[in-house]
């Protein structure tokens, strides 16, 4: 990946963060704000997506781009825990009281300017993923700052407080299916200025907000926060990330959206060059499934007899536009072919800048489709495989698409990928697709509700991580996992039942908790008041550490058994001092050759014959120590 002057190509970043609320029921109906994991659906609803005009007359371009892709959606629910507004059949209820409280207290941490009297706005999506169509969303705070490390403000633009969408489940030929239990869950979203100006800063900023955060009363929960970043350097344009899943995507992230920008201006420099415009390009395609039935392609030829048909467009003066690179392993064809198939469905396109041998075309075939459109060595063509109706619509995406070429970097919204690249999702929202709720009246935020919550604010959690780093001896990344994880007030409780090993706390809800979860156990069903009882019987010294992941290990098999029972049923009975001792002794005895040939070095290989043999039953401590001490008096009687 190339480095960049970031100040020299003038990178600006934001950030859009949006987290659940740790909430009883939702924001504007009172189901419960439970997710219900993979328990079967009750009842399915279908429904069709229209779009419709915004508060200022006109569609929202990206709500039409939805619409174009046809998709049909079904909503799938429970009778307990789904009530008639989720699937807009009621009107609103009251806002959630407790979940705005939550909102107040972040947007005080974020030091924001609170909004005396909130108006609910409708806030339009056709992706399916709201059934009536609008997101409600409400403006709680507005220009506020967090600080980096540095010292550096980033401002705060504005924090809203707003319904959660549906979670989508799976997606079926032209069809999504939506789950309504995670509709509805109070979210806040933290959107910051334009004001970061590195990928690590970028990095730096959503680990803050995110850290301050999860100190208050948010789900902690996987997928409980969602990061957007948006992107633009000087002569491109805005670019929206979203689904960046991790922190360490961040720098990858943007240091290969600044490539493909990069490499999109020089793609509208090289239109320029030749002395292209817009206005010359093809309006339509041409049909050459006929001419291609006999075609040397088997891709093609097997399409064609399937009933598919190709169409063909030829570009002028477009030879090598579809092949120039604009980051590694990613072209200008691979941006026009990543739309074609988002909107249209089909597989994407083939272009003469590629090696058309790879699809088996014979030189016959290749000159037969230049003649049929017209096409000179200069120029490029595309060809499409399906059906007429796709056809159509992807000849369209891809004329749209090459034009907006000549304007270098056009607004979009693309799906964060794990290697660093991103993909077309859809084109950027704009405003037109927000306007007033008239179901919702104004909501309040009183002076003195306000003053109360800011008697209460928590420490900021970049200085718990220091401080908790130096009075605990330990990595500052560590106190960020606790954080993270929500563990940190449980860390807390523990070190006081046991302080006198801190790390041993922080190895078990950090790395044997991980390490239980990789082997597909549900380390949530280990509870707060079970690891009290873990380190309570650690500290009384009636296990040793050595056991605590078994016993771990045992309550996510058997979640219904206590700490106590499970201590029964592994047979850990606690040993005493002087059957230690016995133990040791005779262990000893049966080792005295290795002993007189190995000394102290002897220790290591007797110390887990020891360990094997108490089996967890007593602090792996006091048993190096007795053991240690028995080495040493058998040595003195061997001199």
């Amino acid at each position: 990946m190339a480095q960049y002057d970031y100040n020299k190509i003038g990178l600006k970043c934001g950030l859009e963060i949006h987290q659940q609320l740790e909430t009883e029921t939702k924001l504007f109906c009172r189901c419960p704000s439970t997710l219900q994991g993979t328990r079967k659906p009750d009842f399915e609803v279908k429904r069709f997506m229209r779009p419709v005009l915004g508060e200022m007359g006109t569609y929202d371009k990206a709500m039409l781009t939805e619409y174009g892709k046809g998709m049909d959606i079904v909503y799938e629910g429970y009778n307990d825990v789904i009530c008639t507004y989720e699937l807009d059949e009621t009107p609103p209820f009251p806002c959630n009281s407790e979940a705005r409280k939550i909102a107040l207290k972040i947007a005080l941490l974020l030091n924001a300017n609170i909004i005396e009297e909130m108006h609910v706005c409708r806030k339009n999506y056709l992706d399916g993923s709201v059934p009536c169509g609008f997101q409600k969303t409400m403006i709680l705070g507005t220009d506020g700052y967090i600080a980096l490390e540095n010292g550096k403000k980033i401002r705060i633009d504005i924090l809203s407080l707003e319904e959660e969408a549906a979670r989508k489940i799976k997606t079926e030929e032209k069809t999504y299916y939506y789950r309504l239990d995670r509709l509805g869950i109070p979210l806040i979203e933290v959107t910051t200025k334009p004001d970061i100006s590195t990928p690590i800063e970028c990095k730096e900023c959503a680990e803050r907000i995110g850290l301050l955060l999860w100190m208050t009363s948010v789900k902690t929960v996987i997928g409980s926060i969602r990061q957007d970043i948006n992107v633009s350097i000087k002569s491109g344009t805005r670019i929206e990330i979203k689904g960046v899943q991790k922190l360490g995507w961040i720098p990858n992230l943007i240091n290969h959206e600044i490539s493909r920008q990069i490499g999109l201006i020089e793609v509208r420099s090289l239109l320029k060059e030749r002395d292209l415009n817009s206005e010359d390009l093809p309006s339509k395609s041409i049909d050459l499934t006929d001419l291609l039935r006999s075609s040397k392609s088997s891709f093609i030829s097997k399409g064609i007899k399937s009933g598919n048909s190709v169409y063909g467009i030829n570009f002028k003066g477009f030879k090598g536009i579809f092949g120039k690179e604009l980051m590694e392993d990613y072209r200008f064809g691979t941006e026009v072919s990543s739309k074609v198939k988002v909107i249209s469905g089909l597989r994407g396109i083939i272009h003469s800048d590629e090696d058309l041998n790879n699809y088996k075309f014979s030189e016959e075939d290749v000159k037969s489709i230049r003649d049929a459109l017209n096409s000179e060595k200069e120029d490029c063509f595309i060809m499409v495989l399906g059906s007429k109706k796709k056809l159509e619509k992807a000849i369209q995406v891809i004329i749209t698409r090459v034009q907006d070429a000549f304007e270098g970097v056009p607004p979009e919204t693309r799906k964060a990928l794990e290697n660093g690249n991103t993909e077309f999702l859809r084109d950027l929202h704009g405003g037109a697709r927000l306007y007033p709720d008239t179901d919702s009246p104004a909501i309040l935020n009183p002076k003195s509700e306000i003053d109360e919550i800011s008697k209460n604010l928590p420490k900021y959690p970049w200085i718990i991580i220091e401080n908790y780093s130096k009075k605990y001896n330990t990595e500052t990344r560590l106190i960020k996992k606790l954080i993270f994880k929500g563990k940190l007030e449980l860390f807390e409780r523990l070190v006081i039942i046991y302080p006198k090993n801190p790390s041993i706390i922080l190895t078990t809800l950090l790395e044997t908790s991980k390490a239980i979860r990789r082997e597909g156990k549900n380390i949530d069903l280990i509870k707060d008041s079970d690891y009290v009882s873990i380190f309570t019987e650690l500290s009384k010294k009636k296990i040793g550490k050595e056991i605590i992941e078994d016993i771990m290990r045992m309550k996510t098999d058997n979640p219904h058994l206590s700490i106590s029972q499970i201590k029964d049923d592994l047979h850990i009975k606690s040993i005493s001092l002087d059957e230690l001792q016995k133990i040791i002794s005779e262990l000893v005895e049966k080792n005295i050759k290795l002993i007189k040939e190995r000394g102290d070095r002897s220790l290591g290989p007797l110390m887990g014959e020891a360990m094997k043999q108490v089996k967890g039953n007593i602090d792996g401590s006091i048993v190096n120590q007795e053991l240690k001490k028995e080495i040493k008096k058998r040595l003195e009687e061997i001199k």
